[in-house]
């Protein structure tokens, strides 16, 4: 239990959130912005899926918050968001450290068990794409643990019917006949998400780890498909396949100790175009 104090600085910090956020909120679609951070870039000066992912579910979780459907407002009702797919196309834009990008996402889609937020990702300046995307979420029961109906939210959330994507179609991936690299991976706390369990960045991560440095030395992320399939926990090992598939993207699936597979992500690169010099473009006025 929150003790008195904290418990307060969390209610105002969430009226805070509520307040600022409902300006941000455009015809159902919110934005907001961030500040790319040194640790939010690739050496080549791309956002890292890590980024992409964190910034997204950071925008989600504050919709959320001004429906009153955010996570810690569910579980009082034994209820958990679960996100079980993404999927990013990336543009060959860079991101420098200490510049603005800015988050637009909305819910697309809004069936009986699931929910649709679609998402771009652009520079604030001039509003150039980054990256978009669609996402698929769940409603678990934290009692049976067994997925709920969505017919809590359909008076909370507003739909806008926009794709990213060509459809919400699950994307199948294939089954590859042969592997051409393998690892093993021990779950650690840096793996970890505030439910204890390996968070769903921490897959991405680990399933990236497998591609060869000669693909990593001259191309980058074009687009990722990820499914996730099942829960991961402190000092499980994980084991990640990595096929080269004959359209050219890359297969990576995560199994764990009884090979049941725990998510499998496909990737697709590009190669790097030229940058300009960093000093010479950077933004000084901090």
């Amino acid at each position: 239990m929150l003790q008195d104090g904290r418990r307060v600085r969390l209610v105002v910090q969430t009226k805070k959130i509520k307040q600022n956020a409902k300006k941000m909120i455009t015809e159902g679609k919110y934005r907001h912005t961030y500040t790319a951070t040194a640790s939010d870039i690739t050496p080549l000066y791309k956002l890292t899926p890590n980024a992409m992912l964190m910034y997204f579910q950071d925008s989600f979780a504050r919709l959320m918050t001004i429906h009153d459907v955010a996570a810690f407002d569910i579980v009082k009702q034994h209820r958990m968001w679960v996100i079980t797919e993404v999927q990013i196309d990336i543009q060959p834009m860079v991101t420098y450290w200490s510049e603005d990008f800015t988050v637009e996402l909305w819910v697309s889609e809004l069936t009986s068990l699931r929910i649709y937020c679609d998402f771009r990702i652009v520079r604030k300046d001039n509003e150039q794409l980054i990256a978009s995307g669609t996402s698929q979420w769940n409603i678990l029961n934290l009692d049976t643990k067994r997925l709920e109906t969505t017919d809590f939210l359909a008076d909370k959330l507003i739909v806008v019917p926009e794709l990213m994507t060509a459809s919400h179609k699950k994307v199948r991936f294939p089954k590859p006949q042969s592997f051409d690299m393998l690892m093993e991976h021990r779950a650690t706390r840096l793996d970890l998400d505030f439910n204890f369990h390996v968070s769903n960045r921490s897959y991405v991560t680990i399933a990236l780890l497998t591609m060869p440095d000669e693909v990593l030395a001259s191309q980058t992320l074009a687009s990722v498909i990820v499914h996730w399939l099942h829960e991961t926990y402190l000092d499980e090992t994980l084991t990640c396949h990595m096929s080269h598939i004959a359209d050219g993207s890359y297969l990576h699936t995560l199994t764990n100790a009884e090979g049941i597979v725990v998510c499998e992500l496909m990737s697709r690169w590009q190669q790097q175009p030229e940058i300009p010099e960093v000093s010479e473009v950077l933004n000084r006025d901090l």
